[in-house]
């Protein structure tokens, strides 16, 4: 298991990966000049990791009557995240603020889950309730296991993944996203369930029956055997 030591450095700079903090006195602007004379001032956003500049145009129509045009994306942030940060070029890909190759070598697939969604990596007792949590909705409700008889047989396993996964939408129907304890809720029956569905939308495709998992068995080994 993970120790902390091992992921030290990673540990001093969780929870600030790609968030935007600037103390009002620091804020920068840049000013936009329209063709009638007018000015917009547009807010500079910093981020906490790496070197880019954003600059936040949330109110520009509000306020100046315009829009900007981007296809692609090719130079738009689409959210502030404070979960992963990526440098391409570097070689850099944090998760919580832990490199990802240290949480491969030294973490477990449930420990990161706990990481994505909480932002800790959980201790002993943490992590006993989570895969607790997790086991206790690995089961694939009948109508779901049954969707999988309706493939053909050269269907592919991801194609059959995302209509499964799509299914699952009108077994929870009772799930309020408003609703925190909701949330963490849909977030546990994903996790627990999506590598159950994966392994039977896998023998799925070799004409093989599928299986339900074992309580006994771990995380890894449900999807494995």
């Amino acid at each position: 298991h993970l120790v902390q030591d091992d992921l030290g450095q990673g540990r001093a700079a969780r929870g600030v990966v790609c968030a935007m903090a600037v103390a009002a006195e620091d804020e920068q602007f840049a000013t936009l000049k329209l063709p009638d004379g007018k000015e917009h001032k547009i807010k500079i956003l910093k981020p906490q990791l790496g070197e880019e500049l954003f600059l936040d145009i949330r109110d520009l129509y509000a306020k100046s009557g315009c829009f900007t045009f981007d296809p692609g994306f090719t130079c738009t942030a689409s959210c502030i995240s404070a979960i992963t940060f990526i440098d391409g070029p570097k070689g850099v890909c944090l998760y919580r603020g832990y490199p990802v190759q240290d949480l491969c070598e030294h973490a477990e697939a449930l420990e990161v889950a706990h990481l994505l969604l909480v932002g800790e990596l959980p201790d002993a007792a943490a992590r006993a309730k989570f895969e607790a949590e997790i086991k206790k909705h690995m089961l694939i409700h009948e109508k779901v296991k049954a969707m999988f008889a309706n493939f053909t047989i050269n269907a592919h396993p991801m194609a059959m993944m995302v209509a499964v996964i799509g299914g699952l939408s009108s077994v929870f129907s009772e799930l309020d996203p408003s609703d925190s304890h909701h949330r963490w809720l849909a977030c546990l029956r994903m996790i627990a369930k999506l590598p159950v569905l994966a392994a039977m939308a896998y023998k799925t495709s070799l004409g093989m029956p599928t299986m339900s998992p074992k309580s006994s068995l771990s995380f890894a080994e449900n999807f494995l055997y």
